[in-house]
């Protein structure tokens, strides 16, 4: 076995239960209300979270890692360890790839032999989280860290996000979305399907009305070209236990009891633009020939 150090960052959505399975360690982001600052998975649960949300008189962002904390964590790491991965959160969308970057500089110019790869995956929750484990399985078989590497670039790319959120009050908010878009979407009680495509949230599909949102979700899954029908697995992440459970059950019943991969729940991160009552399904694709 390798010894290889995987980390990931909050916004990979990771259940902790798996990270300490794995040995995968986390960084986390900030979340900001106000004045107020918390540390990610620290210092706020997602209940406390989703509660502050919904109260708070304005808007909560997000911030990185402090560069501090970040250089403290991965010298640690690199002294302690063989090697290091790190699969950072989209660098389109935030800065914390940038600047894991800039820490590995300083780390390497102190010590020339560490070896500490960073990986921009393009990409959100649990695609991070379930990649990670790709690789960590993949360092207990022995392999490399440059090979682990370079197959988790690829490993990542064999999923498709496919997230319905239940308002689109805090994407308005969050300036993800027009305030007439959002508007005429509550008006005609229609629901985006978004996903992510060149490291950012998009719209994929929409989806009409109230009723068997979740059959109608999972219909639109299926229907994608893309889809791996002859080999489905299933990431699921939720800021909705119900839905989460109602989402696994009917892709169980359908696709058999092995189909979902794992499961999880949108931390403050992805949270702060979803808000309670998102449900994503993230669908293995079919391999590129």
């Amino acid at each position: 076995m390798a010894d290889i150090k995987i980390v990931v960052d909050s916004g990979s959505d990771i259940p902790q239960d798996i990270a300490d399975k794995y040995d995968i360690g986390v960084i986390s982001f900030l979340s900001l209300f106000g004045e107020e600052q918390y540390v990610q998975r620290a210092d706020i649960t997602n209940e406390e979270f989703y509660d502050k949300l919904e109260s708070f008189d304005g808007f909560p962002t997000t911030s990185q890692t402090p560069y501090a904390d970040m250089y403290d964590y991965f010298k640690r790491q690199c002294a302690e360890h063989k090697s290091v991965i790190y699969f950072a959160l989209s660098g389109a969308a935030s800065g914390q790839y940038q600047t894991a970057n800039l820490v590995r500089n300083e780390i390497i110019e102190e010590n020339p032999d560490a070896d500490f790869h960073i990986a921009d995956t393009q990409k959100f929750s649990l695609y991070i989280a379930q990649t990670a484990v790709h690789a960590a399985q993949m360092a207990q078989s022995g392999a490399g860290a440059a090979e682990i590497t370079a197959e988790c670039e690829k490993y990542i790319k064999a999923w498709r996000c496919f997230l319905l959120v239940d308002t689109l009050k805090y994407l308005e908010k969050g300036g993800r979305l027009s305030k007439t878009a959002a508007f005429v979407g509550s008006l005609l009680d229609i629901k985006p399907i978004l996903t992510i495509e060149n490291g950012l949230v998009e719209s994929m599909d929409k989806l009409r009305g109230k009723k068997k949102l979740m059959d109608k979700l999972i219909e639109k899954v299926s229907e994608d070209e893309d889809f791996d029908s002859s080999n489905p697995r299933f990431l699921i992440v939720q800021s909705d236990e119900n839905r989460g459970k109602e989402v696994c059950e009917k892709l169980k019943d359908e696709f058999g009891e092995e189909c979902i991969k794992m499961y999880g729940e949108f931390g403050p991160l992805i949270g702060t633009h979803v808000g309670r009552g998102a449900i994503a399904i993230i669908a293995g694709i079919k391999e590129e020939k």
